[in-house]
């Protein structure tokens, strides 16, 4: 028995004398402060010399509590059994310190003081800066510190205390009587006697049906009308008998005067073109596509005779060996080609008939 009264005894020596060694405080710049108002809290730490303050947990400056919000959570409770609720409210600024990891603590190189000595007495303190808007007393509890002695023993230091501060309503509504507040009989509805206005929506409904009704019938009247028809006159198409155009391309490749200018292919190669296109359009054969054996086969059933076969084949062999043989014809040969071309044309160009008409 007497071993453990001496225990006990040492235990509460160890603790009174670091209770003696350190102290945690804290205080608002005022008693109380209006909903909506800033105000300054200081937290303040005296230690003996020697000692070192380490880390101060983030976790008090979040953890305010408001009597009001922890009474309507639970009302009949007296023993303090219902959890302290979150007051409303806003840190403004933390001062110089900065929990710069997110560990929610203030470190070594966190903790920025402002200090004082007093004797072996050296006094830390820092300023936060809060806003409250739950009226009523709200709570915020000291932290807990972790220090260091001389010989670098690190130890942690709490007592529990807490500070209150008072928020109370806007002055504007606080000389309020609590009768005016209560609410006021039901009174009965003011019926509104009617006027013009009430039947603006009768009117409007009349004129959009008589606007639709309008546009139907101006919509039926004009699609009903009778329609005219336009006859469009279009010029008649002036054909061109194939001699008549070969006649007339042979007369202008005549006055273009090539071969006489050194230029052979081209007057065989535009004579040829002209005779090929001509039966063309005489005879219906792909004249410009084939070759000259072609054109002799596909005219067969022509009623060509002997005299204008031979003539056309003549005419077209000697082109064809001039463009690709790259052969230097008589020049006597070119005029008695285009003499011989327009008899071929004239020979056997196609005669209208009565009939034809």
């Amino acid at each position: 028995m007497i071993r453990s009264l001496s225990v006990i005894l040492f235990s509460l020596l160890c603790a009174l004398s670091v209770h003696s060694q350190i102290k945690v405080t804290g205080a608002f710049a005022q008693d109380s402060v209006e909903i909506g108002h800033e105000l300054d809290f200081t937290l303040s730490i005296e230690t003996e010399s020697g000692y070192e303050i380490v880390a101060v947990p983030r976790l008090f400056l979040d953890s305010v509590y408001s009597a009001l919000q922890t009474y309507k959570v639970n009302p009949n409770d007296t023993a303090g059994a219902t959890p302290p609720q979150l007051a409303d409210y806003e840190i403004i600024h933390t001062g110089d310190w900065s929990d710069a990891n997110d560990d929610n603590i203030f470190g070594p190189d966190e903790l920025v003081w402002t200090t004082s000595s007093v004797g072996s007495k050296t006094l830390h303190e820092h300023s936060f800066r809060f806003k409250f808007w739950d009226p009523g007393q709200n709570v915020i509890a000291l932290p807990p510190v972790l220090y260091q002695d001389a010989s670098g023993t690190q130890d942690q230091y709490y007592d529990g205390g807490q500070v209150v501060i008072k928020v109370t309503p806007p002055a504007a509504v606080q000389g309020i009587s609590p009768d005016s507040l209560q609410a006021a009989p039901i009174k009965p509805i003011i019926t509104e006697a009617k006027n013009i206005t009430d039947f603006y929506i009768y009117f409007y409904i009349i004129g959009g049906l008589l606007l639709g009704a309008l546009v139907y019938w101006l919509t039926k009247r004009y699609n009903n009308r009778p329609t005219e028809s336009v006859v469009v006159e279009t010029a008649p198409e002036v054909i061109i008998p194939a001699h008549e155009k070969a006649l007339s391309a042979l007369s202008e490749l005549r006055s273009k005067q090539l071969w006489q200018k050194g230029e052979v292919k081209a007057y065989q190669s535009e004579l040829t073109f002209i005779i090929r296109d001509y039966l063309e359009d005489r005879y219906d054969v792909p004249a410009l596509e084939s070759t000259t054996d072609e054109i002799i086969r596909n005219l067969k059933d022509a009623n060509l005779d002997i005299t204008q076969v031979g003539s056309l084949k003549r005419i077209l062999q000697v082109a064809d060996l001039v463009k690709f043989a790259k052969a230097t014809p008589d020049e006597s040969i070119h005029d008695s080609f285009m003499s011989e071309a327009e008899s071929f044309v004239q020979q056997t160009k196609e005669e209208k008939t009565m009939t034809d008409e």
